[in-house]
Formats: C-alpha cells, sequence, structure tokens
C-alpha cells in the first residue's frame, strides 16, 4: 500500500480543502490531480494508499472515472456524490469495491470512511472492520452508524461481535446476489 492519499478534483479549492483534511489525520504526501487522465498517469505511476474523487472533472464523469480506475486494479477508491446521483452510481458501480460517499458530507464521516477504507485494505482490520465497510458501501451508511448496527444486532443475539459480523457480511453477501440475479 502506497503512502498519501490521491485527491481527483478539478476544483482547486475543494481540493485543497479535502488536503488538508486528510493531512491532519494521515501522515504521508497527499496528491491532488484535476483531471481523469491526470488520475489515470498518477495511478499508474505510483501506489496509493487511497484515491477520493469528488467533485466534476473537466474530462470525464467522476463515475466513469472510478470504473475504468477499479477494472484497472487500484484498489481503496472513494467517491463523493450528489445525494440525487446516489442510485445511479451504486447501480454503476455496484462490485467494483468503489466506497461511494454523499454529499453533505462531514469532515468527521470523511475522515472515519477513509481510515475504515484503509484499515480493511491494508490488512489490519478484521471482521469487524468489514462488516462495516460492507454497510458502508452498500448501504450507504456511516461508520459510526455500521458500528452501532453490528455492536446492537450483537447485544440482542447476546452472539460475540466477530460472529455477528459474520451474519451481517453472509447477509449483504446473498443480498447482492440477489441483486444480480434480479
Amino acid at each position: 500500500m502506497g503512502d498519501g492519499v490521491l485527491v481527483v478534483c478539478s476544483q482547486q479549492k475543494l481540493a485543497k480543502q479535502l488536503t488538508t483534511i486528510l493531512a491532519s489525520v494521515l501522515p504521508g504526501l497527499h496528491t491532488i490531480a484535476d483531471s481523469g487522465a491526470q488520475a489515470r498517469r498518477l495511478t499508474s505511476l505510483t501506489e496509493f494508499a487511497a484515491v477520493l474523487i469528488a467533485g466534476r472533472l473537466h474530462d470525464e464523469t467522476a463515475t466513469d472515472l472510478a470504473l475504468g480506475l477499479s477494472s484497472n486494479g487500484v484498489e481503496r477508491i472513494v467517491i463523493i456524490v450528489d445525494r440525487a446521483a446516489l442510485a445511479d452510481t451504486h447501480e454503476l458501480l455496484d462490485g467494483t469495491g468503489v466506497t461511494i460517499l454523499s454529499k453533505p458530507l462531514t469532515k468527521d464521516a470523511l475522515i472515519q470512511a477513509i481510515k475504515l477504507i484503509l484499515k480493511v485494505g491494508s490488512g489490519k482490520g478484521g471482521i469487524f472492520e468489514k462488516a462495516k465497510l460492507m454497510l458502508v458501501q452498500q448501504k450507504h451508511w456511516t461508520e459510526p452508524q455500521a458500528h452501532r448496527y453490528i455492536q446492537k444486532l450483537s447485544m440482542d443475539k447476546r452472539l460475540p461481535r466477530d460472529v455477528t459480523s459474520q451474519y451481517v457480511i453472509r447477509a449483504l453477501e446473498r443480498e447482492k446476489e440477489k441483486k444480480l440475479e434480479e
């Protein structure tokens, strides 16, 4: 896993704000790409800890870029979309491993999502973190919502958290398979 996050955004002001937020909690040199072509070139040359796609791009849509990067083997991709485009984006990117976050997005929610993706991607995260990430990706929940859901389910069922996490993962996988069959 590389060092630093690649922020892909054509709006310089937003890109600088995002890198400032990331720099406050994540070590490493964060890079800004202002186009899809530049992002593709940078990801082919350098491995990044994560790729964050935010806002509109001049040369292609953010979803096309996310789809292209994931099909080229780039992992830990996060895309921020408008709430109105959430369903369409989810349909396009379902099964690609891209994490979709919707606006309005708080600073804390962004940081938690990036940290969770990095933790699971590095292999340090256990089954609990994997279940939380799947809930964030498939149900579009925040990390705290996913955390509370698994904790509450664990207490209600009187099962260890890891066992409950496995149940959640299996349920989400069945749900995903069911959608693919339709």
